[in-house]
């Protein structure tokens, strides 16, 4: 049953992939012989948890903690192997280059980006102005994305994405690259999108960046929630956690 704030929810979701890896030199029985081993990996591991409408929601973790699996499975890209996730609204990726086609000029890939986004083509002709002013990358915007900085590619494609209000707003890194004041306005429209109830979920390596936008965050390690709550409380353990050297990937565990 739906609560009736309820944006998101998770319920014992877990996402299962087998890969074919070469093994490890001690496990070969001799120098120029080649061997694989098939190894199966836990990208979620029974997680649940549910965000309600309104919310800005960090989510944190190492590399292979199972990030941008979870946001992947929300937009429907990968298959649960279990569990369910529930959605009232409609999602939308926001990922670098989603859309995008660096050939083009970035004018040309506002058009391509909003359509991508799901907007029509009398929506990205009255917003294109705007969306043009919200990135501010001067000149550029009439040249090939091929000439862009990271940081430009990265204003482009937020500006494109938080233009188009969708429901539910999964971020994948892509606040990463960008300038302090970007980043400062970036914050404060994810904010403004809030105050019109939409469901927000940030991915970020910057426990910094996610402590300053999110309300409340999910740390991730190894495919299974390790704390959620208060996003202070929980960016503060998991930078003591990084401290003590006990973050590694799943893949670096045997």
């Amino acid at each position: 049953m739906q609560l009736e704030t309820d944006a998101i929810r998770v319920e014992n979701l877990s996402v299962n992939y087998s890969i074919v890896a070469e093994s490890p030199l001690d496990q070969k029985r001799k120098f120029y012989n080649k061997s694989t081993r098939k190894t199966e990996i836990k990208a979620l591991d029974d997680i649940s948890f549910s965000i309600p409408s309104g919310q800005i929601v960090g989510l944190i973790g190492g590399n292979g903690a199972g990030k941008s699996t979870l946001l992947k499975t929300m937009i429907g890209v990968l298959k649960p192997s279990k569990g369910r996730i529930d959605l009232w609204g409609r999602p939308h990726l926001l990922s670098p280059g989603m859309g995008f086609n660096r050939l083009l000029s970035g004018r040309e890939n506002v058009v391509l980006g909003g359509l991508a986004a799901g907007m029509t083509l009398s929506e990205i002709k009255e917003k294109q102005d705007s969306i043009i002013e919200f990135a501010d990358i001067g000149g550029f915007i009439d040249l090939p994305m091929t000439t862009y900085s990271s940081g430009m590619f990265g204003r482009l494609s937020f500006a494109v994405a938080t233009y188009n209000r969708p429901e539910i707003l999964l971020i994948d890194e892509a606040l990463s690259a960008g300038d302090a004041a970007f980043k400062e306005r970036a914050v404060q429209r994810l904010k403004d999108l809030c105050d019109s109830a939409i469901s927000i979920v940030v991915v970020s390596h910057s426990s910094t960046l996610i402590a300053e936008m999110a309300t409340e965050a999910i740390w991730l390690h190894r495919g299974k929630i390790k704390l959620q709550g208060e996003v202070q409380s929980v960016t503060d353990e998991y930078l003591k956690f990084q401290a003590e050297g006990n973050e590694t990937a799943q893949l670096d565990q045997r």
